[in-house]
């Protein structure tokens, strides 16, 4: 699977397009020149090495597909089927030489390179970075939880019956994941707010609580957990608090509904139950950023002991990837932690929340600072590393340089001694031959190494 793998990064869409077009070039090239028998031998290995690429790739993407139906019944993968089948006709062993030339064999060649043109034409079309959502539906399948009679665990129920029990004014907290944009207006009419409300879910905004008039809401980014090598994935989260419910709403289908159902067991029931919610949701997020920060320690660990062995290049693009999550993790920290500041110094007051309610949040608002500087320290070793790469790259591009500059001020003894000297020392005005003029060039050059030596210049 790992050759497979390897053939499938390297021989993609716009690289077999690329060599379909050449195959295409190479069809129409015979009719514009003459070609000898040999010139023709060649032009053919290279249209049926072309093949078997497109045999590769397709034997590669085969193993490699989850769904195997779904791979051969794909419209680019029949046209590179019948690329590889009407290629191979020609080597079916019954088939004599003669027949191999005959219209029949000649129109499936053109039948090939038409087929050949109309796969580059779809390489030019095709888009790998689109995601197929087809794949990924289970991902965003719709999720509804309600929490029990005992305020410490969830029941699964239907988005209808979610919908009836917030209407119902009944007082209930549920979780909802995995929830789409079309459904946002049944939500927010059940809620009695306004859809600009709850909107920030499917937009880009910073973390914040909001509190206006019979309700409040809890904007904040929670980070999927990162394995290693993976990039850093921040999932919006909506927490819509009203007199009678709270509601939770995700985009997607994450883990942080069954980390609150256990957070929750440790938070006294008597607690008012926005202030409940909001001080677990807050918690979990504090520890999924904990981890985060654990995860990116690692990988720059990781990136300090292997950065001898890379490329400049490979060294730049690890890096430059590795900022990008500290950056998005350190934006997310910096507002919610002066969020939870503002919740625990009574800046943004929760409906029925005490004084006793906002101690809770001063413990957080501390970790918060502690992870904040944490997260702002692997930013600066990060710059660190960085740094360091640069000035070694430019120590050894200065090292060579001087060198270089050692290599021409020793050529230049024996250039200006044969200048002096003219093309040859024949008939000169001065007594000298060839031997002796060697040897002081050989002197000079010497004692100017000794010299670059002492100063230490050829270190």
């Amino acid at each position: 699977m790992s050759y497979a793998r390897f053939v499938e990064r390297y021989l993609t869409d716009a690289v077999l397009g690329f060599f379909a077009l050449l195959s295409f070039f190479s069809f129409i090239a015979p009719l514009v020149f003459t070609f000898n028998d040999m010139a023709q031998h060649t032009v053919d290995a290279l249209e049926y090495g072309i093949i078997l690429l497109f045999l590769l790739e397709y034997v590669s993407g085969f193993l490699l597909a989850k769904n195997k139906l779904r791979f051969l019944t794909d419209g680019r993968r029949v046209i590179d089927l019948l690329i590889i089948t009407s290629a191979l006709i020609a080597f079916i062993p019954l088939v004599p030489d003669v027949l191999r030339h005959s219209p029949v064999f000649r129109l499936i060649r053109v039948g090939r390179i038409a087929l050949l043109g109309a796969r580059s034409s779809l390489a030019l079309n095709i888009d790998n970075n689109t995601v197929n959502t087809a794949e990924n539906q289970g991902i965003t399948k719709l999720k509804v939880q309600l929490l029990g009679p005992s305020g410490k665990e969830f029941q699964v129920i239907s988005w209808e019956q979610g919908l009836n029990r917030i209407r119902s004014g009944e007082p209930d907290w549920l979780f909802i994941s995995g929830l789409d944009e079309s459904r946002l207006t049944s939500i927010t009419d059940a809620l009695r707010v306004p859809v600009s409300a709850v909107q920030g879910l499917f937009q880009s905004v910073s973390p914040g609580f909001d509190t206006l008039e019979h309700f409040s809401t809890f904007f904040v980014r929670y980070p999927m957990p990162m394995l290693p090598g993976e990039r850093l994935i921040r999932t919006p989260i909506l927490l819509v608090g009203t007199p009678e419910n709270v509601v939770v709403l995700s985009r997607e289908q994450t883990d942080l509904d069954e980390k609150v159902q256990l957070r929750l067991a440790s938070i006294d029931t008597n607690t008012p139950k926005i202030v409940r919610a909001t001080l677990a949701l807050v918690s979990e997020i504090m520890s999924a950023y904990t981890h985060v920060a654990t995860s990116i320690e690692v990988a720059l660990t990781q990136l300090e002991i292997t950065q001898r062995q890379m490329g400049d290049e490979a060294f730049l693009a690890h890096t430059f990837l590795l900022r990008a999550d500290i950056l998005n993790a350190r934006g997310s920290l910096k507002h919610l932690k002066s969020v939870i500041r503002d919740l625990s110094s009574g800046k943004i007051i929760i409906a029925s929340a005490s004084h006793s309610d906002r101690e809770l949040f001063r413990y957080l608002a501390d970790d918060a600072n502690d992870l904040y500087d944490n997260i702002d320290d692997l930013r600066e070793s990060l710059q660190s590393l960085v740094e360091l790469r640069l000035n070694v790259s430019s120590f050894q591009m200065n090292r060579v340089m001087r060198l270089l500059a050692l290599l021409t001020a020793l050529a230049l003894i024996p250039a200006t001694i044969g200048g002096l000297l003219g093309m040859n020392i024949t008939d000169a005005p001065w007594p000298a031959t060839l031997s002796q003029v060697a040897f002081g060039v050989g002197v000079g050059m010497t004692l100017s190494l000794y010299v670059f030596a002492i100063k230490g210049w050829l270190r």
